[in-house]
């Protein structure tokens, strides 16, 4: 029960982040116009090439080696202030060559400063700790409030399209003071450690190998809004912004529980028990597909309303672009599974880093290619076909772990799940009036048929979740 508390968790916190915001969209769409929100991604995009400098790969390093060293308070007290050193000189050194950079941009430079508190906020995030030890409650109790927080001041605050900077400063003091309230909570959880015993640069390696992945992940996510602000202008930045923001929050649901399984492997992987591994990684691929053909064909079925309803007529073609966009939706939850997962808590780094960078090389190329003719759609559909190939190099390096009927056991039985729900919700789409309620209504809906089908069916995902039922209902 402790791990499905901790996905809740982990979702919860991953969707935190997103959803927030995402309550103000509609608001800050109109405020700011695309060519404001366009403006906001670009240089929100070009801050976080820097806070993954800063970062490293420690996130997803420091979590797994947390794990590792779970039930020895002295080994996990020696590694917490060993990779927090590395992450504080580490970011030091990229604020200072973020600042160097700003010098020499054109325009916006103040937008840009600001965006740089995320890089400082980089070195106080200690989140990756407390995830290791599988405490994931603490972490999305202090992020709720400050986040909570940050939506009032939204709408308080900003007022017209002058005030853009403002909703920069909201957005990354929010970050900030989210990494700062975990800090209170840490001295219960380590003790100690003279700095004659650190061996800050052992971790240096390691944990490049996740940073090359990270970087290049975060490359070909940030890379369109660049070359659309570019090539095509700052509008057709905010189009696909706003479409990206949709797809990311949905496929958040996929694959933010991988948070919570990649400690559980991690520890599993250094108890020796590999076949409770492969087992646990196929019902983890088994409930991704789940929850990701549900929510693809959701968001399909009602793109063609949503966009111009929830952020303006002014973005109405955002519509075709959510609907191809949500395609790469089912090749995360994949790649979350297998990569995120099983490579990473295998300690597979190098098979892992090369898949995000052939994802990072299909994806520049494709730019050049689509973007100059197609604009935004080709922005979209650059990234789809990066997820694609990303995907498929993870499956042919596991060729030899799990078979291919293996993975994909099932997924016809969720696609015509999926099938179903699409016909429902494009056709109540075309004949019902446009509203919160209605797609409450629908999604409501939506689940209960897509769910009686998995089970008319016997999708591999009943007998995951079955016994939880059971218990929940003998309560």
């Amino acid at each position: 029960m402790k791990l499905i508390k901790n996905m809740v968790y982990s979702t919860s916190y991953q969707l935190l982040a997103l959803i927030l915001p995402l309550v103000t969209a509609p608001y800050v769409s109109r405020i700011l116009e695309p060519k404001g929100i366009g403006i906001f991604s670009v240089t929100t995009a070009y801050a976080t090439y820097f806070v993954l400098l800063g970062g490293l790969g420690i996130t997803l390093y420091g979590n797994r080696e947390i794990a590792y060293a779970f039930s020895d308070i002295r080994e996990r007290s020696k590694l917490f202030f060993e990779i927090n050193t590395l992450r504080a000189v580490s970011v030091l050194i990229s604020f200072v060559i973020f600042i160097i950079s700003i010098w020499f941009q054109p325009n916006y430079q103040n937008l840009f400063l600001l965006q740089g508190i995320l890089i400082i906020a980089t070195a106080l995030d200690i989140s990756w700790f407390f995830m290791g030890m599988e405490n994931f409650k603490v972490v999305i109790v202090r992020n709720t409030i400050i986040r909570i927080i940050t939506v009032i001041l939204t709408f308080i605050l900003v007022k017209t399209a002058n005030d853009l900077w403002i909703y920069i400063l909201l957005v990354v003091i929010s970050q900030l003071f989210s990494n700062l309230s975990l800090w209170p909570f840490l001295r219960k959880n380590i003790i100690y450690i003279s700095p004659k015993e650190w061996e800050v640069l052992k971790h240096l390696k390691p944990t490049l190998w996740l940073f090359f992945p990270q970087i290049a992940t975060q490359i070909y996510l940030s890379l369109n809004k660049n070359m659309l602000g570019a090539l095509d202008g700052m509008a057709a930045a905010g189009f696909f912004n706003q479409s990206d923001t949709i797809i990311r929050i949905s496929f958040t649901l996929v694959s933010s529980f991988g948070a919570a399984f990649l400690p559980r492997l991690s520890s599993m992987h250094a108890q020796g028990k590999t076949d409770d591994v492969h087992d646990l990684t196929l019902k983890s691929l088994d409930l991704s597909y789940a929850i990701s053909f549900l929510i693809i064909a959701g968001i399909m079925g009602v793109s063609h309303t949503f966009a111009p309803f929830f952020f303006g007529k002014q973005y109405d073609q955002v519509s075709s672009l959510m609907f191809v966009q949500a395609t790469m939706i089912i090749f995360v939850a994949i790649a979350s599974v297998l990569g995120n997962q099983y490579l990473l808590s295998a300690r597979r780094t190098k098979e892992f880093a090369v898949s995000s960078l052939c994802g990072l090389i299909v994806n520049v190329v494709l730019n050049l290619l689509l973007i100059p003719k197609m604009g935004a759609m080709g922005a979209v559909i650059s990234t789809v076909l990066t997820e694609i190939s990303t995907t498929s190099y993870q499956i042919w390096v596991l060729r030899g772990t799990f078979k291919m009927k293996e993975i994909f056991h099932g997924v016809w039985k969720y696609m015509s799940g999926a099938v179903i729900v699409f016909v429902f919700m494009f056709t109540i789409n075309n004949n019902m009036q446009v509203s919160v309620l209605n797609y409450i209504i629908q999604t409501i809906i939506a689940v209960l048929i897509y769910s009686v089908t998995l089970y008319v069916l016997r999708a591999p995902v009943n007998t995951l979740i079955s016994p939880y039922i059971r218990k929940i209902m003998k309560r």
